[in-house]
């Protein structure tokens, strides 16, 4: 697990997915900052550094084990190898929880 946080931690972000060989990332967050842009904004950085990403934006307010299994059927099906958590603490949650199953 790593968390990053301040100025400029989305590119700190993409570059360590890179360095370290990630190729699909599954961005779990919620539909809030999907519609505002936020989750383009992290796709934008890891596209741009050759990392697809694919977003499960179906957390609700206290993660579900159907949030959780929804999410994890996505990361399955699209062959993920990473899990990026972006937004507050059910988006966390939901994260850790998918990530967990998977591993």
């Amino acid at each position: 697990t790593v968390n990053l946080m301040g100025a400029g931690c989305l590119k700190d972000a993409a570059n360590s997915i890179q360095s370290q060989g990630f190729k699909k990332g599954l961005i779990v967050t919620d539909k809030i900052l999907n519609q505002i842009g936020v989750v383009k904004q992290v796709q934008d950085l890891l596209t741009e550094r050759g990392v697809a990403t694919v977003v499960f934006d179906g957390t609700q307010p206290n993660p579900t084990i159907t949030n959780v299994n929804d999410g994890l059927a996505l990361l399955k099906e699209n062959e993920c190898d990473f899990v990026i958590s972006l937004g507050g603490g059910s988006p966390h949650d939901c994260a850790k929880g998918i990530a967990l199953v998977a591993s």
